[in-house]
């Protein structure tokens, strides 16, 4: 995607209102490409890379089935905030079409974009347009889409800074107690035996870890297991996992945020680890540090299919299969499928199926075959309920808990 400035020329007719200071209008245009393969499903959205435009950092949201308040058939586009200081902008957003003339487009007042992740990030519009005529305006089968700002100093009330609150604290107190001794009420030894036959040997070092029972038995379920019945007197010995996995284990149940660095050269030891004991969200985490971090080639990717199969990582295998798909005539020639499990079948069935699915201007929202693995987790992250297994796993959730929809004529 384009995502370079260029300063729109000015011309007033008139004097400038004085309750702004004019600044100068930027343009930034967004390409998506191949936009009518991109998913429908209410609520999905696509976003830009972020760019720079006067001043700050920003990101092109488009929803192309729009959002739970559009109208049906319309996209929504919404223009959100990435810089960490509030700006007030003027802004407009416009479909270029062929003949260089805009047809959609939204002109928004002036408004106070707040720091990322502040209350007020993101503005726009739940109909900007209907999607049948955004396909008519297609460059080339790619929507164009024009981004102008122009920042305004504010004197109005309305366009106050917003007022400044601290936000809960009980995040940073919880993991304000990780590897707290005095309030412990659990402790774990780890690395401090070798299995030596059937009886467990105590090596010359290890590492004691301090944690709460309240803590771990939410967040970390086989974790929790090991603690039945013991006391803070006697460690618990963890004997499967190096401590410094097992320090991101303990420190992203007390709500901690592991590093990336960390988590992309530790992915595999992690998601071992993640999986082993329960801890969901470190071990999906970690599946995406490494999907995202790993080039799949015809010389890894049975091991890798082979290991996301093994550990139930959908994303890892959805990533594989996408390449086999993509490179089925190489893979043909180089690839020996003896060993291809019988049950992956189906997974790469799915993965030839949703690609001639794509493009479809109609989607049954209760349709989950074809959905891609992050498009599964968010629905049922929405709905309360657990994103980690198989995709036939994550399917049978949602259809079990899918609301009755009533059919199309």
């Amino acid at each position: 995607m384009s995502n370079q400035a260029s300063i729109v020329p000015i011309i007033d007719v008139g004097a400038p209102s004085s309750t702004r200071k004019h600044q100068g209008w930027e343009s930034v245009e967004v390409h998506f490409h191949r936009f009518k393969r991109l998913t429908v499903t209410r609520g999905v959205k696509v976003r830009s890379p972020e760019f720079r435009s006067v001043g700050h950092s920003w990101k092109l949201i488009v929803c192309p089935g729009g959002k739970i308040a559009s109208d049906d058939g319309n996209i929504a586009v919404y223009l959100h905030h990435y810089s960490d200081e509030n700006i007030s902008v003027d802004f407009a957003v416009s479909v270029k079409k062929k003949t260089c003339k805009t047809k959609a487009q939204y002109v928004s007042d002036s408004k106070l974009f707040t720091g990322r992740g502040g209350a007020s990030c993101s503005w726009g519009c739940n109909n900007f347009s209907k999607r049948s005529k955004i396909i008519t305006d297609l460059i080339d089968g790619t929507l164009v889409v024009e981004v102008r700002l122009r920042k305004v100093e504010a004197y109005s009330s309305s366009l106050m800074l917003m007022p400044f609150v601290a936000g809960n604290p009980l995040p940073k107190t919880t993991l304000g107690k990780f590897m707290d001794e005095e309030t412990s009420d659990i402790t774990f030894e780890v690395g401090g035996h070798e299995v030596m036959g059937d009886t467990p040997k105590r090596a010359k070092t290890s590492t004691i870890f301090y944690a709460h029972r309240f803590i771990v038995q939410d967040w970390a379920s086989n974790i929790s297991e090991l603690c039945n019945g013991a006391t803070k007197q006697g460690p618990v010995p963890v004997l499967d996992v190096k401590p410094e996995i097992f320090r991101h284990l303990l420190h992203y149940s007390y709500g901690g945020k592991i590093d990336e660095g960390e988590l992309k050269d530790d992915a595999k030891d992690i998601i071992d680890a993640a999986d082993r004991y329960g801890v969901v969200g470190l071990k999906l985490e970690a599946e995406a540090s490494f999907v995202t971090s790993t080039t799949i080639t015809m010389e890894n990717t049975m091991d890798n299919l082979l290991y996301a199969d093994s550990k139930n990582c959908a994303l890892l295998k959805e990533a594989v299969m996408d390449f086999l798909v993509e490179n089925a005539d190489e893979g043909i020639k180089k690839l020996s499928f003896d060993n291809f499990p019988g049950h992956l079948v189906k997974d790469l069935m799915t993965v030839v199926a949703r690609g001639k699915k794509e493009g479809s201007a109609r989607s049954d929202a209760n349709d989950f075959s074809t959905m891609r693995v992050s498009e599964l987790r968010k629905m049922l992250h929405e709905k309360g309920l657990d994103i980690d297994g198989s995709r036939e796993a994550m399917i049978s959730r949602l259809e079990e808990n899918a609301p009755l929809v009533s059919p199309l004529f």
